[in-house]
């Protein structure tokens, strides 16, 4: 029995290490926003054991692979939001920023999200986000499917964050 037990403790301390959670500020000013601008910022991570700008000079189209990369991440975003439009273009009040902080050779992510209001203070952050990449396909290509499932798994977050 107390192997059992054991056992789903183990489960469900893995489980929630992978849980977003947050550890500075809020996130609550987002509750009346309508358009949020976001992006992945990839500068500060290490991508398939290399530091980001290693990677760029092995990534020889990186800015392709960057654009098809938020493409998904947006589409996905705005397909799970509740009436939230995220933007990478548009000026908005308050700025999301994913920092990647971990990218390995299948395209599975780790890092955090951080809330930027309009004087670039931040007011808001969290730990601890984690995404699966892809099964095939260049590294973008495999990023890119990492980045769809996030862009679900943020929209799940700030849905939670916001809710009234």
């Amino acid at each position: 029995m107390k192997k059992i037990y054991l056992a789903i403790f183990l489960f469900l301390s893995v489980v929630s290490s992978y849980a977003q959670k947050v550890v500075e500020g809020t996130f609550s000013p987002l509750v009346d926003e309508k358009i949020i601008n976001i992006k992945i910022d990839y500068s500060e991570s290490e991508i398939d054991e290399m530091p980001f700008e290693a990677f760029l000079e092995v990534e020889n189209r990186w800015e392709e692979g960057y654009n098809d990369i938020m493409i998904k991440f947006l589409k996905s975003l705005n397909k799970y939001s509740d009436g939230i439009v995220y933007s990478a273009k548009k000026e908005t009040n308050y700025r999301l920023v994913f920092k990647a902080m971990y990218v390995d050779r299948d395209g599975e992510t780790k890092g955090h999200l951080l809330l930027y209001d309009k004087d670039n203070k931040i007011i808001g952050a969290t730990q601890d986000f984690y995404v699966k990449g892809g099964r095939f396909g260049s590294q973008t290509n495999l990023m890119g499917d990492a980045a769809e499932r996030l862009g679900k798994k943020i929209s799940q977050f700030i849905k939670k964050q916001t809710k009234k």
